[in-house]
């Protein structure tokens, strides 16, 4: 399959590969903590980027929500012993959602 994401700045594969799935930012992150499920974790959404990057995750609307949900903290970042700098995968993540989904006026 091909990626998901279009060419113009997608999400760097070097910065998704430095997430080690060690699970120190999930007690950081408040999605987490008030849903407790992964894919509304920096750890979930990291798995999101690397399947729509590798082509085995499309983006959609259900795949964009877990992205909206992130309230952009960044606690996790400051939890993360491997360094994840996950600023910039969200950075370069939630335009190409923009891109890609289509949104009603109420989203």
């Amino acid at each position: 399959m091909s990626p998901a994401f279009d060419a113009h700045h997608p999400p760097e594969e070097a910065l998704v590969a430095d997430c080690v799935h060690c699970g120190f930012c999930l007690p950081a992150c408040p999605t987490y903590v008030l849903w407790g499920r992964e894919t509304d974790s920096p750890r979930g959404r990291i798995a999101l980027i690397k399947g729509a990057l590798e082509g085995d995750t499309d983006i959609t609307d259900p795949v964009a929500r877990h992205f909206d949900t992130c309230l952009g903290c960044m606690a996790c970042v400051t939890a993360c012993p491997s360094g994840v700098q996950y600023d910039k995968l969200l950075g370069a993540t939630r335009p190409q959602i923009e891109r890609q989904v289509e949104r009603s006026l109420a989203d």
